[in-house]
Parts: structure tokens; C-alpha cells; sequence
């Protein structure tokens, strides 16, 4: 007959040993804090891309609204433009700044 698993020392597949009783060269591995040099993470990366998507859209939209109101159709439009890539450019380096 075979023993439980808990009873021949494996519990999840895993080995078992006393806190004291690991194989000679053997050490187990040390818990790390996050490494913020290794890159960003997936809700950075995707608060990223909204933040630089709202800073180009909502001055780009403005723009067009202007040129609507006060009737000077390319003005507005290049001036949110503008307006936009400079706001997206600063964010974006106010947020890369601690990778840089």
C-alpha cells in the first residue's frame, strides 16, 4: 500500500524538510523586494498609455472646438496639436524620470 502523500513527506509535490535539515549546497531562496530598475509594470504601463492618450486627445479636441466657436479652422486645430505633444512629452518625462 502506498502512503498519503503527507505521511512519505511531500505535500504539493514538494519535498519536505525540517528547517534545519537542508541537503549539503542546498539554500533556499531569499525573498526580494521589487526591483524598480528592471522596467514598469503592466498597470504602469497601461496608466501610461491612458494619461498619454488623454493628454493629446482632450487639447487636440479643444482645439477643434475653438475652430468651431471662432470660425479660424487650422489655428485651433495646430494649436491643440501643439498644446497636446507638449503635454505628452512633459508627462511622459515626469513619469520616465525615475527610469532615466
Amino acid at each position: 500500500m502506498l502512503a498519503r502523500p503527507s505521511e512519505a513527506g511531500l505535500e504539493f509535490g514538494l519535498a519536505v524538510t525540517p528547517s534545519g535539515c537542508l541537503p549539503t549546497g542546498a539554500s533556499l531562496p531569499a525573498l526580494m523586494p521589487p526591483d524598480r530598475t528592471r522596467g514598469l509594470s503592466g498597470t504602469e504601463l497601461i496608466s501610461l498609455g491612458l494619461f498619454l492618450a488623454a493628454a493629446f486627445v482632450i487639447p487636440l479636441v479643444a482645439g477643434l472646438v475653438i475652430d468651431q466657436v471662432a470660425h479660424t479652422t487650422p489655428l485651433g486645430l495646430l494649436a491643440g496639436l501643439v498644446v497636446g505633444i507638449a503635454a505628452a512629452g512633459f508627462g511622459l518625462r515626469a513619469q520616465m524620470r525615475r527610469y532615466l
